[in-house]
């Protein structure tokens, strides 16, 4: 497995993320929904072992993928700039379920992963295609980012084609990112007839997509900018851990 840098940007009790997510704390940790999170580092507070609840968030570089998480946990604490070209770097957020079992050495976390983006680099994207496919295999949310403005396929084809777990289509959320960049682009604060109208005609095209022939994919499209569909986002990823819970 090849080594990937893992920067833990925020750890935090899952109160903090408020109300929807309190029913985390009713599940049973025995549950063979958590997965097991390696660290780089050894844990801060002590903890030998960590089992996480990971949403991941998967996309080409400059798509938009940390400014999404950003606004789904409330907090501006990843890095929006883009990465350098090649550059495998993880960053996650977590939220302890608990904080009673420390004693055990264990901890039990939902976990937000921001992947490093896809398409930077042939050479590189085969390397860590192990690596990728780790993840999504033990991923409780699969989160991959379309971008309204963006015509070509290939990186989205060769993702789907190469990387993906089929079998995982059931808990696979695909978002189209950045709408209000599509066209026609007006300089309001909401979204014109004509751009939802162009929204839906790529919602389709996606949909059509012979590497996402999946039975209903769920898309959603939004705008961190405009704050679009976000909570639509957060309410769907709630569900999808519901139905695996």
């Amino acid at each position: 497995m090849v080594d990937i840098t893992t920067k833990i940007l925020l750890e935090e009790n899952i109160d903090s993320l408020g109300e929807n997510y309190q029913f985390l704390k009713k599940i049973s940790l025995s549950n063979a929904s958590f997965r097991d999170w390696k660290y780089t580092q050894p844990h801060r507070l002590g903890y030998k072992k960590i089992k996480a609840l990971n949403i991941i968030f998967i996309g080409q570089t400059g798509y938009g993928k940390s400014s999404l998480i950003n606004k789904l946990i409330k907090k501006d604490i990843f890095e929006t700039s883009d990465y350098e070209a090649c550059t495998k770097k993880l960053q996650s957020a977590v939220y302890f379920l608990h904080h009673k079992m420390k004693h055990e050495h264990i901890a039990y976390h939902l976990s937000f992963v921001d992947l490093p983006g896809i398409g930077e680099n042939d050479q590189a994207d085969e390397k860590y295609l192990q690596w990728y496919q780790s993840y999504i295999k033990e991923a409780a949310v699969i989160v991959y980012l379309f971008r309204a403005d963006k015509r070509d396929h290939t990186q989205d084809e060769f993702f789907f084609n190469k990387v993906f777990d089929k079998n995982k289509s059931n808990q696979l959320i695909c978002v189209i990112s950045q709408a209000d960049k599509i066209e026609p682009i007006n300089r309001e604060f909401n979204l014109s007839n004509n751009q939802k109208e162009n929204l839906l005609k790529k919602t389709n095209e996606i949909k059509n997509q012979p590497f996402l022939n999946f039975e209903n994919p769920d898309i959603i499209y939004l705008s961190t900018h405009l704050n679009i569909n976000i909570m639509k986002l957060e309410n769907k990823i709630i569900s999808k851990i519901q139905n695996i819970t």
